[in-house]
């Protein structure tokens, strides 16, 4: 008979386990992880080990809820998979469910995911669990050999560049929390990795134009991962004056699940980038508050 648990702060190494053997198959193997990245991304996406849960048979792990939580905010399904071999025996929905229904008791009641849009299979099965659609984020890039203009230094907007941090932006008002973005940009998410990161703005009498970056996962790209421009018709030019400061010869610039509201789709089609993936962001129905 299958077994199923929540887990505790001292079973990582059992979720980083349970992980890489129902996840991993499924991926690569450059989707493992370890216990040193588990610990990073409870730092930085909230991971919480006891909104986790693992499925046996004979004490082997034959599936896994990786969940992350802020407590004001909501609960989110980070990663869940089946072992191959043990799928469709209803252990995913078993998973899926047990978390839905611990969030409805202790809170947040707020559960989400986001699925990559392609993942058309992986989408049903939420949507048969209860789940709807209520957002679409869009991974950009910019191909190294894209040209935004010189990056010489003649532009003489050049001198209004200053560098920035994100409680800066945040006390600006520049960076707005209350537009709903997707869980590993959020606020609290940055916060989560704002050592990492860079800032820089186009500065006048307020903030005309700003983004935060840092290195991209694959370690070569540079990853921006909040921008935002002040109303009028200068911000785009603006932002891609910006955008030119943070190309590095001979790698990508990416912006990964971004949401519209926080910079119009069309203005980064405009400056070059690529729609290159679409996710559909789910929140679990009637549990929304």
């Amino acid at each position: 008979m299958p077994g199923y648990r929540f887990c505790r702060s001292d079973d990582i190494p059992l979720l980083v386990a349970a992980h890489n053997a129902c996840w991993v198959p499924h991926f690569g193997a450059a989707h493992a992880i370890t216990v040193e990245s588990f610990k990073r991304g409870i730092r930085e996406l909230g991971l919480w080990p006891s909104s986790c849960m693992v499925a046996f048979a004979d004490d082997e792990p034959i599936g896994v809820l990786i969940g992350a939580k802020r407590d004001r905010e909501a609960n989110c399904v980070h990663r869940l998979a089946v072992r191959p071999g043990y799928e469709r025996l209803g252990h995913g929905r078993h998973l899926l469910m047990s978390l839905a229904n611990k969030a409805a008791v202790l809170g947040p009641p707020r559960l989400v995911a986001e699925i990559p849009a392609e993942w058309t299979e992986i989408r049903c099965f939420f949507e048969k669990s209860g789940f709807v659609a209520e957002a679409r984020y869009g991974d950009f890039v910019l191909a190294a050999d894209a040209g935004l203009g010189d990056r010489d230094g003649a532009d003489p907007r050049a001198s209004m560049i200053v560098s920035i941090g994100l409680e800066d932006l945040v006390e600006s008002g520049a960076f707005d929390p209350a537009i709903r973005r997707p869980w590993g940009r959020s606020l609290a998410s940055l916060r989560g990795r704002s050592e990492s990161l860079e800032g820089i703005a186009v500065a006048t009498d307020r903030l005309e134009a700003y983004l935060l970056h840092g290195v991209g996962r694959n370690g070569t790209s540079r990853e921006i991962v909040a921008l935002g421009v002040a109303p009028g018709d200068a911000g785009p030019a603006l932002l891609a004056l910006l955008v030119r400061q943070i190309q590095v010869e001979g790698h990508d610039v990416r912006i990964a699940v971004i949401a519209e509201q926080e910079v119009s789709f069309a203005t980064l089609a405009d400056l070059g980038f690529r729609l290159e993936r679409e996710t559909i962001g789910y929140v679990a129905a009637n549990r929304s508050a």
